[in-house]
């Protein structure tokens, strides 16, 4: 399952010519490189020069039956786009004008209108042709990027599963609180933290965060320290629990998880003698950064196993995850402070998406009346939700409603869930939105300021 995690997470950082031969890494190239223009100018003078040597006669091959000059302005024009193969025929255009110019011999009596004309028209549909599917290609990257983080979350996801259904069947008598609530508890605390000393801090809520992971791995001694941009622990602790101790980089245990950037324990290093530290977990968000380390000085004898040790793992990943998430989770709690934490982390990674690849997204609000038939219908609706998409239900004294998060969901997309919504009311109740009285508001997720418009969302749901 360890292998398993760790594929999804290299999944993130893939490489997206991986497979490809070393052929097409040099003469397909996917971008534009800053010195296009001097290597289309190296292309086309080369073979400008090995036509000359063919034929001085006839420099270009004008006379044969087809323009073999052209075929290479259209090669780059593949390769690198419709402006450069632009400049890929004015150098033919040039070099005509050099090499023919006042030359009346192998009937090349004058300026071939036609051809030069044809040729340019066949460079530059080539190269726009290049050109929309380049775009398409940045798009579905952008596409299979956002499925590969949401793989990734599934995979912590159903790992956790299985390790919180093992802890409870031990656990249940002495640890009431389910490791999923833990987990939740852990992902909100950078996000819901407002003490002002640790407002700025590199690990906000580091703290409550280290209390909660002492509880559950039962660690008696633990300070969490910084890690800088060179590797080297910062000798300044950011939390603790339990008697502290100096820090010791030389302990054969943080030297061991600083190398791997993994975590590390006294059973899977091989030293002479007892060092400082039983336990060193680095903190790793998914930016895949070192940024800090939680090293145990003290931990429960029977809890120095391998299950305990991947639950600790898993809890501070999803505690980096929220150290980078929580500027822009704050910024929706600060408007909307009962808002779930995983509707406003979605929030927040579908903008950034818009931002980076165009790729839109929609939000959707239901309302519904409280009565018999509105709860079915409500009830209906709910189990409806598709897989990508986040909930956020709500209820006043005379309505309730349910605000869907839709990634990759367009004005299209939209009005096909809502057809397909319309279509089973009908078939279970017989009545359409207008009937049942189920109002329905929707907005595409902008790339800026998305708090705002879930706010205006929600307040126009509630005041229905």
């Amino acid at each position: 399952m360890e292998n398993a995690i760790q594929t999804a997470k290299k999944a993130r950082f893939s490489d997206a010519l991986e497979g490809v031969t070393l052929y097409s890494r040099f003469f397909a190239k996917t971008a534009i490189r800053p010195v296009a223009v001097i290597e289309v100018v190296g292309y086309m003078g080369a073979a400008i020069g090995a036509f000359y040597l063919i034929d001085p006669q006839d420099p270009l091959l004008l006379m044969l039956d087809f323009p073999w000059v052209w075929l290479v302005a259209t090669a780059l024009a593949l390769r690198y786009g419709a402006l450069m193969g632009v400049l890929a025929g004015l150098m033919i255009v040039l070099a005509w004008e050099l090499l023919y110019r006042g030359y009346q011999g192998n009937g090349t009596p004058g300026f071939p209108v036609m051809l030069m004309s044809g040729g340019l028209v066949q460079v530059i549909l080539a190269g726009h042709v290049r050109d929309v599917w380049a775009n398409l290609a940045v798009r579905a990257n952008g596409i299979n990027g956002y499925l590969n983080d949401h793989l990734a979350s599934l995979t912590t996801a159903h790992y956790l599963l299985r390790v919180s259904h093992d802890r409870l069947e031990r656990d249940l008598f002495t640890r009431p609180a389910t490791l999923r609530s833990a987990l939740e508890h852990m992902r909100e605390i950078t996000a819901l933290s407002t003490d002002p000393e640790v407002l700025h801090s590199p690990f906000r809520g580091a703290q409550a965060a280290l209390d909660l992971i002492a509880m559950i791995c039962q660690l008696g001694s633990a300070t969490l320290y910084a890690v800088a941009s060179n590797g080297q622990v910062v000798d300044v602790s950011y939390a603790e629990v339990g008697t502290p101790i100096p820090l010791n980089r030389d302990d054969p245990v943080l030297k061991d998880c600083l190398a791997r950037e993994s975590l590390s324990h006294l059973k899977a290093v091989d030293a002479e003698k007892l060092g400082s530290y039983y336990v060193a977990a680095p903190i790793i968000p998914v930016s895949g950064e070192l940024i800090g380390v939680l090293l145990v000085h003290q931990i429960h004898f029977m809890a120095l196993n391998h299950d305990n040790m991947q639950l600790m793992r898993v809890l501070l990943d999803y505690y980096g995850d929220g150290l980078e998430k929580y500027q822009l989770v704050g910024q929706v709690h600060r408007l909307l402070p009962h808002c779930p934490y995983g509707f406003a982390a979605e929030l927040a990674r579908i903008s950034h998406l818009k931002q980076l690849y165009d790729i839109d997204s929609s939000l959707v609000a239901l309302s519904f009346p409280r009565s018999g038939s509105g709860d079915l219908q409500f009830q209906q609706v709910i189990r409806q939700l598709r897989s990508l998409d986040m909930l956020w239900t709500g209820q006043n004294d005379e309505r309730q409603f349910a605000l869907f998060l839709m990634p990759l969901t367009e004005k299209d997309g939209v009005a096909g869930y809502m057809n397909r919504i319309e279509a089973g009311l009908q078939q279970t109740f017989q009545a359409t939105l207008a009937e049942a009285e189920i109002r329905f508001y929707s907005m595409p997720v902008k790339e800026r300021d998305a708090d705002r418009d879930l706010k205006m969302i929600y307040d126009q749901v509630r005041a229905a």
